[in-house]
């Protein structure tokens, strides 16, 4: 069983608090500062307006991303079930991202980056309608339905 965020769209409002609590964990050089374009989770509505998703890696139990790196920089966790990317191996090919048929995998300054499951994710904790959830489960489904159809 893989640890996940498990995302709830019906209790989803579209603040991005989520995207800007995320980049937090991510600031660079010890700057940490509210900076979307440098978070691991993305809020996407859907072309009428009437849907929303934050996408956030799925931890798929067969990753397309996994298999698409020529460099074997993204690997599935054993223990966790968690899908990392090393930073240090991968050379922004972009293979992964267009692998990614959920959309959770982009590159950043030219490195390949996603949700990795953060120890407490600052996300989940941000949420004030808990529209996103740690979860030990594999049952990813309706999610990734819904990722389909809110395409970033």
């Amino acid at each position: 069983m893989s640890k996940r965020i498990a995302f709830h769209e019906e209790r989803c409002t579209s603040c991005n608090l989520c995207s800007m609590y995320c980049s937090l964990a991510f600031g660079e050089k010890g700057v940490h500062e509210f900076r979307p374009s440098i978070a691991r989770i993305r809020l996407a509505i859907n072309e009428d307006d009437t849907k929303y998703a934050a996408h956030v890696c799925l931890q798929c139990a067969d990753p397309a991303c996994v298999e698409a790196c020529p460099e074997g920089a993204i690997a599935k966790d054993g223990d966790t079930g968690v899908v990392i990317i090393n930073d240090e191996i991968c050379t922004g090919c972009g293979k992964c991202v267009k692998a990614c048929e959920y959309g959770c995998v982009f590159l950043h300054n030219k490195v390949a980056v996603k949700c990795e499951v953060c120890y407490e994710p600052l996300c989940v904790r941000a949420c004030a309608r808990k529209a996103l959830e740690l979860v030990d489960d594999d049952d990813v489904d309706e999610q990734a339905e819904l990722y389909k159809e809110v395409r970033l």
